[in-house]
């Protein structure tokens, strides 16, 4: 069967659904089982990268530097991944670059014993993160110095895992806990309650980005485009339609209680941005973090490490406009 080049460019523009034979294979990955990466899950579920002609089965990498490794290996075409490996690797030469962000929120909260009030009261108690230096420990950071606090004032203790630090929460060898959705939910159904919802307090951070090599990138422009055609329309799906988004979200990340994924959604519905922008203010973050112990970072500016020329063109294109406005 012959190519139509001129038909399927109309037939991308209009966005209908796609046939085997039209469709372009993608490597797309994620590094994380964890609410950010349920839209994608939502785009792959609910058949919207076929609507927009790209073969995109995505795959689990574990690990933020394994996966940028890939990026820039060619075994991934395009990763949803931590800002921190991907911008750690571009300051020492690597072929990659950000093309977008999914969460430029620091999603965590600071849950503790319902007897804990006050700021005051908090001091002393110890507070489970996943190891130091991880984004559980930099959640406390921010949710401390919004109480008030310094690190000095109480005991942060590296735990490990989720599953790990709420058994220690749940038989009260620790008096808090570094926690997101739908984890704290499941947390306050037990004894504890949000003290500080960092989310709302950290402001601009750099959590979860899409990467690409430049070379990828400079290829396959068009095929960059649909992907974020694709994600845009996937979020924006998610973000309206919660009877289909919640069953898929639970499926995905096993999730018994209904409870808890139904606060999950409702929590990141706030988190996820409509245009897919990368945060620059984040990636600035994360440069000034790596110079305190690689000095090349400090040489570097954000825009340097960003390419967004793709969210652009939609954005002329008035596509981010037209979902808004309930046009798909």
């Amino acid at each position: 069967m012959k190519r139509l080049p001129l038909l399927l460019a109309l037939s991308l523009l209009c966005a209908p659904a796609a046939t085997a034979q039209q469709l372009t294979k993608v490597r797309v990955a994620y590094d994380g089982f964890s609410m950010t990466s349920a839209p994608m899950i939502y785009a792959d579920k609910q058949g919207i990268f076929k609507k927009f002609g790209l073969d995109v089965t995505p795959v689990f990498v574990e690990g933020g530097s394994t996966l940028t490794q890939a990026v820039v290996g060619g075994s991934i075409d395009i990763a949803q991944n931590g800002y921190t490996p991907a911008t750690a690797a571009a300051v020492q030469g690597a072929d990659i670059v950000f093309i977008g962000g999914i969460s430029n929120k620091l999603p965590f909260q600071l849950v503790v014993k319902t007897s804990i009030k006050t700021a005051e009261q908090l001091k002393g108690q110890a507070i489970a993160i996943s190891r130091y230096g991880s984004s559980t420990d930099q959640a406390a950071g921010f949710a401390l110095k919004h109480l008030g606090l310094t690190r000095n004032d109480v005991k942060i203790l590296q735990l490990g895992g989720p599953a790990t630090r709420i058994a220690a929460a749940m038989s009260g060898q620790i008096g808090g806990t570094m926690e997101q959705y739908p984890d704290t939910a499941e947390v306050t159904r037990h004894g504890f309650h949000v003290l500080v919802d960092v989310t709302e307090v950290a402001g601009d951070y750099p959590n979860t980005s899409y990467v690409t090599s430049r070379t990828y990138l400079k290829k396959n422009p068009d095929v960059v485009k649909r992907f974020f055609m694709a994600m845009a329309t996937a979020v924006h799906e998610y973000k309206r339609n919660p009877d289909v988004a919640i069953p898929l979200t639970q499926k995905f990340l096993d999730v018994k209680n209904d409870a808890n994924v139904r606060a999950a959604y409702d929590a990141y519905v706030k988190v996820f941005p409509d245009d897919l922008r990368p945060s620059l203010k984040g990636i600035d973050l994360v440069l000034k973090e790596l110079s305190k112990k690689e000095t090349k970072a400090a040489t570097f500016n954000p825009g340097q490490l960003v390419d967004p020329a793709v969210l652009d063109e939609l954005e002329r294109e008035g596509f981010f406009a037209r979902l808004g406005a309930g046009r798909s």
